[in-house]
């Protein structure tokens, strides 16, 4: 009989294109997953993978088994991620996470440490992801969960296979140097922003599309002068007057006394901040257990 941890290390290797990365997700080294994609070759009696470049590739008999044996592995997961709840007793498991960075400080991190003493026997991992990478990891199985945001009315692509839950609603605030003539102001519009320079997530990620969408509506584009992927980042060339960055609340750190966060009006910068699994998950009481202890720290922290 095949072995089901095999077939779930020929999906990390077509997931992520090579053994090293395989081994990355999964945890194993890169000989551990050399070892197992050699023992499902010689139970399957054929190459599962071909090498191209630095990189591999699942042959055809590598695809028809990982093809084939998806649907065998969601099953499976369903089948133990209910196995607590019929047996009751106190939640225990190990939950792989994947998060946005402002939801790790603002959200996961307070949960983390009320989990740690309300149900020690509950493990989580934390990986740091945008959430179209995060969205497209638990729907391959690479991770368990996630938390995930969407700016305004940008979609997401949630596949059908991923249940999705709201936590609530972020508001975004304009950072500017104290000295800025928009520092006083009580509210700013896009159109008076215009001629700023700014500093934004890189092109791709959600943040970045909020906010060429914001000025989008007026009809003009912001100057983008920076990138960097990092908000303290963002504050630090704030607070030396270099340019403005719009940064959401959540998880925001608190600012030094050269930067101002003036709210923004025209149109109002929001976010849906949600959590995601897959639905073959759904009765999990892991997941469920931080779910709840993530809902509890969002009432408190994200308007409803």
């Amino acid at each position: 009989m095949i072995d089901l941890d095999h077939l779930v290390t020929l999906a990390a290797v077509r997931r992520t294109g090579s053994i090293g990365g395989a081994a990355a997700e999964l945890g194993f080294t890169p000989s551990a997953v050399s070892q197992q994609v050699k023992r499902l070759e010689r139970r399957v009696g054929g190459s599962v993978l071909d090498r191209v470049g630095r990189g591999v590739m699942l042959t055809e008999l590598g695809r028809h088994l990982v093809d084939e044996g998806a649907d065998i592995l969601a099953r499976l997961a369903a089948l133990e991620s209910g196995l607590g709840r019929v047996a009751g007793g106190p939640v225990a498991g190990t939950v792989r996470l994947v998060a946005f960075s402002t939801a790790v400080r603002g959200l996961v991190a307070p949960a983390l440490r009320t989990l740690a003493d309300a149900a020690p026997g509950l493990e989580v991992t934390l990986v740091e992801h945008d959430p179209h990478e995060a969205i497209d990891l638990v729907a391959t199985g690479a991770a368990d969960a996630a938390l995930v945001h969407n700016w305004g009315d940008l979609p997401l692509p949630f596949p059908a296979h991923v249940e999705v839950v709201g936590l609530g609603v972020d508001t975004a605030d304009v950072l500017v140097h104290r000295d800025h003539p928009l520092a006083a102001a009580s509210g700013v519009s896009a159109l008076e922003l215009v001629d700023e320079h700014w500093v934004c997530p890189p092109e791709g990620s959600v943040c970045h599309g909020w906010l060429t969408h914001m000025f989008d509506r007026h009809g003009a584009r912001p100057d983008i002068r920076h990138w960097s992927w990092e908000f303290a980042s963002h504050v630090g060339l704030v607070a030396e007057g270099v340019c403005v960055s719009l940064v959401p609340r959540l998880g925001r750190e608190l600012l030094p006394p050269e930067v101002v966060a003036v709210p923004v009006t025209d149109p109002v910068p929001t976010r849906r901040v949600m959590m995601t699994w897959r639905r073959s998950m759904a009765p999990s009481p892991a997941i469920g257990r931080l779910h709840e202890e993530l809902d509890r720290v969002a009432a408190d922290r994200l308007a409803r």
